[in-house]
């Protein structure tokens, strides 16, 4: 069986992601450091699921945005 295709740039809805109706959704009232901290943890995860699908640069272009945002978060910490 397969899935209609999607205009391209367009998320898939949370229906057609396993897992993602018990996944906590960010809070739009969220700070930049507190979004940043979630972009991170969740592009360790879809890095993960990328490499065990032997996805190589799909891996490695989440960890490079996953170390963006943890260097986001580090830097919003010294500000304070």
């Amino acid at each position: 069986m397969t899935k209609a295709l999607r205009p391209s740039g367009e998320a898939p809805a949370a229906k057609d992601v396993s897992g993602a109706e018990d996944r906590p959704r960010p809070a739009s009232g969220m700070n930049p450091a507190e979004t940043a901290q979630y972009v991170a943890e969740f592009s360790a995860e879809l890095a993960y699921l990328a490499r065990k699908a032997n996805l190589d640069l799909l891996a490695y272009l989440l960890d490079m945005a996953r170390l963006e945002a943890i260097r986001t978060v580090q830097s919003g910490s010294k500000d304070d």
